[in-house]
């Protein structure tokens, strides 16, 4: 298929064709569970998961006349990191640059290559910043399965890799569709979160989970669950790490687009002083511009770095941390 050596030739490391009437039906049973955990409050104030209901399992709203939908995953993993007391661990999927911008481009240039051969081609693309409700179109396109940590897991690779997408109204020969294991009574992930978010498979409650609390949430962290963060300066990856999916296939991880490495954004680790000396929001912005951690911002980061450098119990950050008090006058800063 040209398609796929086009595919292959961007670097990305899975992806599956799905034709738009076969996935209805798991487009409304998730439907259903999303309003079922929102009811809940497990959204937290991620209020715009709300507001893009409509869209996110209505892809025909993005674009009215989608036949084919195209899902592609980008593989992430550098190999994590075990730091020292000085340092706070970055989330896997954030060392390298911002894979918004790199996976978008990416699209672009596949769906410039679809127009390309056929005039009449439209499309809708989206990175994980639209409202497509991302993971359902994996599963249905055969990338993997959900798993009980509510990730998508490909049962060859596990599920450090990012997903991609791709509407549009023709009609492409649909992939095959694998058979897909299942989680079965294995509950590592559950077992291992520090804060209890994973509350039932499948089912995080946002207001524990440690990529939430550090990244999404805009206020402090509550003061109980401060403790149980531990070295996790910006976002978790604990579920994953433990999982049997992921456990050993390293080798099966090969990251394909340079720009999703590690050593081409901020690391695995950050060295707290560093972080805690930032001053102005314009420190922080030469610092991270263009990376993921431009999306928590120098507030943000702060107070994680004032949790991760508490929990480190190393007497070395005292100062930096009382400079934070004197200097500080966001009184969320202070109390952290």
């Amino acid at each position: 298929m040209e398609i796929e050596a086009f595919i292959r030739g961007q670097g990305w490391s899975i992806f599956g064709v799905v034709e738009f009437e076969k996935i209805q039906e798991n487009l409304k049973k998730h439907e259903k569970i999303f309003e079922n955990w929102v009811a809940k409050g497990f959204q937290a104030d991620m209020n715009w998961l709300k507001e893009m209901r409509a869209d996110r399992f209505h892809p025909e709203n993005k674009l009215a006349d989608v036949k084919s939908v195209i899902v592609l995953g980008a593989v992430y993993s550098d190999s994590g990191s075990d730091c020292g007391p000085d340092r706070g661990v970055i989330a896997r999927y954030a060392g390298g640059k911002d894979y918004h911008k790199i996976l978008k481009k990416k699209l672009i240039e596949l769906s410039d290559w679809l127009k390309s051969q056929d005039s009449t081609t439209e499309t809708y693309v989206s990175v994980d910043s639209g409202p497509m409700v991302d993971r359902v179109l994996a599963e249905a396109a055969g990338l993997g399965f959900f798993g009980k940590n509510s990730c998508i897991i490909d049962p060859t690779k596990g599920s450090y890799f990012f997903i991609a997408s791709i509407l549009t109204n023709l009609k492409l020969e649909p992939t095959e569709k694998k058979h897909m294991p299942n989680c079965g009574d294995c509950m590592k992930c559950q077992t291992a979160c520090p804060t209890g978010a994973l509350v039932g498979p499948g089912q995080v409650d946002a207001r524990k989970c440690i990529s939430y609390l550090t990244i999404e949430n805009k206020e402090g962290i509550p003061e109980e669950l401060r403790s149980q963060i531990g070295d996790r300066l910006f976002g978790c990856d604990i579920c994953q790490e433990v999982c049997p999916f992921n456990v050993g296939r390293a080798h099966l991880q090969e990251i394909k687009i340079d720009n999703l490495k590690s050593n081409y954004g901020v690391g695995e680790s950050l060295d707290l002083k560093q972080i805690l000396s930032i001053k102005t929001d314009e420190e922080f912005l030469e610092q991270f511009a263009g990376t993921p951690l431009m999306r928590t911002k120098r507030r943000g980061l702060l107070r994680n770095a004032c949790v991760v450098a508490g929990n480190s119990g190393d007497k070395a950050l005292i100062p930096h941390l009382k400079k934070i008090i004197d200097d500080e006058s966001d009184e969320m800063l202070r109390e952290h």
